[in-house]
């Protein structure tokens, strides 16, 4: 089992990771509009514009971070479930 800090220090490194990639998302939707205005151009419907944008490679890299962003999240959750229960175990209140 890990100790308090090794969890605490794994609960750290995702928070910078989460940081991180809500920045690179960040970048990408910032353009997205500007994109997705270029593709629907070119089709018949906003529902094919939404679909060409999504295969595009920011698309695909988008869907990854947010992806990611929600395995992140879960993960620091459960650091922070394991630290409350080491803190009452070291407490002695259970």
């Amino acid at each position: 089992m890990n100790t308090p800090h090794e969890i605490a220090e794994k609960r750290m490194e995702l928070s910078a990771l989460f940081a991180n990639a809500t920045e690179q998302l960040k970048n990408i939707l910032t353009f997205k509009p500007a994109v997705w205005s270029e593709l629907r151009k070119g089709v018949k419907s906003d529902k094919a514009a939404d679909r060409m944008c999504e295969a595009s490679e920011d698309g695909i890299k988008e869907m990854r971070l947010r992806l990611s962003m929600k395995s992140m999240e879960k993960e620091m959750s459960a650091c922070r479930t394991m630290l409350e229960v080491l803190t009452i175990e070291a407490k002695n209140i259970i």
